[in-house]
């Protein structure tokens, strides 16, 4: 029997034993030590439940504890050897020093979880039933797994006496880009309105969704309240509502569906509504969420990341899209002209809420596709992943000693710049001491080869502490046998037993190349998030109520809401070239398209005039 999507999976499909798995703690200041294997210990899964998927992942929700687990899924003979566990340390990673300095309490560090192949053989067995049929290709293949809170679930502890209705509705909804720049803008329509176009041609859809994210991010209330109207009427993958947890309103469901789910989250206003009213309200609710400022106690100031603004002079340009196929798209949509162009006019958000937290990441890439397609497709054989996220790592350590004594080197006293350019060079020489292992490991320890940094002599010392503390970038790396220096910007080949200069590469990769690659990955974690906002209706009555996180309606209902977000995977530069190519895919579609729309409208137009 096929269970829904959200709903308890069928114990009788497990075993009778207990799943076994291992946490690591999202408190602890480091990652767990990747020489160390985790601990398996016992995990109940008699209420488990399979909350969805994605392409990257699959999601196992945890109900009595009010969490999720997320599986990495790949095709079956993609098995990483150490059962996915660098990744999962990287994800780790990733969310503590870099997307909660973006996103804030907005999202939360998660656990690693190893857990038996066995196990893992008996999950897939008991939720294939519910996986939709296009998302089979893809298997659950590592062993490591990370755990997060369910934000479907409110967050904030309050007292039970507080709420008028002991359910709790989520709404998660995926926004995409909402932001690109005029100059960027090299067709009528955004890349979201664009897809539509390719999702038709795949027979995916059978009509185009009327949503733009450009409306969302808007700032423009009513704008934003069409935007949410479109995904109401076009779920898609974009728009989700749970009760308790469980789906209830997704692109399989119907009107009906809709209706009731709405009927029943605003019981309690004060005369009986139209389908049409109680979608203003729901509108209503969702637009003041998403541009509340929620306090920001988990937040933590983002480092100076840098807007590339200049192009490369030594690279020679590489098409990114088919210049033809992108004039022969362009016009089709200018004659097309079905629907209005997409509006990239917006307003300024509220300062730390939820849509401008995400589109301050999203605003990183300060260069066009084109270019960032340049910089991969001709440095790929030297470029890894470890370079970007070591990178970013390198960053938040630096920038966090340097504000650790901000205040007192302001002060001018000779202490406090003594105490900061100590500091300084212990953190330095963390970067170093690490860099100096892989090159031990990668080259003759014997063979002198300057892994040095700009502004940092090979014996560790300072050279100019005033110019160190303000850059932002300290890229040096040995990964994969190849050496990254900034200090002259260029990257020479290391065997396992010597360095030769004769092999040093001809390409050059500056400290800027590898900023643009860095904030593309970023801008790409921001673009493929999801929001996930969770209400539940406070009881009016009560004298005390929460001070934060409580969104009045002018029906006179209050919610207290409690918002996070999710999908926040570091993104592979792999992922540059697959960008690439589906967008080179969704320009023929839109041709496909608009070609066949316009050949039915020539028969149309002459069959009339016969």
């Amino acid at each position: 029997m096929r269970i829904n999507e959200g709903n308890p999976v069928a114990t009788a499909a497990f075993s009778s034993e207990p799943m076994t798995t291992s946490t690591g703690s999202p408190d602890d200041d480091y990652p767990a030590n990747s020489e160390l294997p985790l601990p398996l210990t016992t995990l109940s899964v008699e209420d488990c439940v399979y909350k969805g998927e994605g392409n990257a992942n699959i999601v196992i929700g945890l109900p009595q504890e009010h969490k999720v687990i997320r599986f990495r899924k790949s095709s079956p003979d993609d098995v990483p050897p150490d059962g996915g566990k660098q990744r999962a340390e990287r994800e780790v990673e990733f969310v503590r020093s870099v997307a909660s300095c973006f996103l804030g309490r907005y999202t939360q560090i998660p656990e690693i979880l190893r857990c038996d192949a066995k196990d893992i053989a008996r999950l897939s067995e008991a939720i294939q039933t519910h996986r939709p049929e296009k998302r089979r290709n893809k298997i659950i293949t590592e062993t490591h797994a990370t755990k997060y809170p369910d934000y479907t679930f409110l967050q904030t502890k309050s007292n039970v006496n507080l709420f008028r209705s002991n359910k709790t509705f989520c709404v998660e909804i995926k926004p995409k880009q909402g932001y690109l720049r005029e100059d960027n803008c090299k067709f009528q329509k955004c890349p979201y309105c664009l897809m539509q176009y390719h999702k038709l041609k795949k027979k995916v859809i059978q009509t185009r969704s009327s949503y733009c994210p450009l409306n969302l991010f808007s700032g423009v209330p009513h704008r934003m309240k069409s935007a949410l109207k479109e995904l109401l009427a076009s779920p898609q993958n974009n728009l989700k509502i749970f009760k308790d947890g469980v789906v209830v309103y997704n692109q399989e469901s119907s009107s009906i569906d809709l209706e009731n789910v709405l009927t029943e989250w605003f019981l309690n206003s004060v005369s009986s509504k139209t389908t049409k009213e109680y979608i203003d309200e729901f509108c209503s609710l969702i637009c003041a969420s998403l541009l509340h400022s929620f306090p920001q106690d988990r937040f933590k100031p983002c480092p100076e990341y840098e807007l590339c603004t200049s192009t490369r002079q030594d690279l020679e340009p590489t098409t990114y899209i088919n210049t033809d196929i992108a004039a022969k798209a362009k016009k089709l949509l200018y004659f097309a002209a079905e629907v209005n162009e997409c509006n990239l006019k917006a307003e300024t958000l509220p300062n730390n809420c939820l849509l401008e937290r995400i589109l301050h990441m999203q605003k990183l890439p300060f260069v066009s596709a084109e270019y960032v397609y340049n910089i991969h497709s001709k440095l790929r054989p030297l470029l890894n992943d470890n370079m970007v996220y070591d990178n970013l790592a390198q960053m938040q350590m630096l920038w966090n000693h340097r504000k650790q004594y901000c205040k007192s080197a302001k002060a001018g006293t000779e202490t406090a710049m003594t105490s900061q350019e100590t500091h300084l060079r212990t953190c330095i020489k963390c970067i170093q001491i690490s860099n100096r292992a892989k090159r031990k490991y990668n080259c003759d320890e014997n063979k002198n080869v300057n892994l040095g940094t700009e502004g940092i002599a090979d014996n560790g010392h300072v050279e100019n502490i005033s110019r160190l503390g303000k850059s932002n970038l300290f890229p040096m790396y040995l990964e994969d046998n190849v050496i990254f220096r900034n200090k002259s910007d260029r990257i020479q080949k290391a065997g396992n037993r010597y360095c030769n200069k004769e092999e040093e590469m001809d390409s050059a990769v500056s400290s800027r190349d590898i900023l643009c690659l860095q904030n593309y990955v970023l801008f790409s974690c921001a673009r493929d998030c999801s929001i996930l906002l969770a209400f539940r209706e406070l009881n009016l009555d009560t004298l005390s109520t929460p001070k934060e996180g409580v969104i009045k309606l002018s029906s006179g209902l209050s919610f207290l809401c409690d918002a996070g977000i999710s999908d926040l995977d570091p993104k592979s530069l792999q992922c540059i070239e697959k960008h690439r190519q589906r967008d080179t895919d969704i320009l023929n579609s839109v041709i496909n398209v608009l070609e066949e729309k316009l050949m039915l409208k020539n028969q149309s137009s002459r069959k009339q005039s016969l």
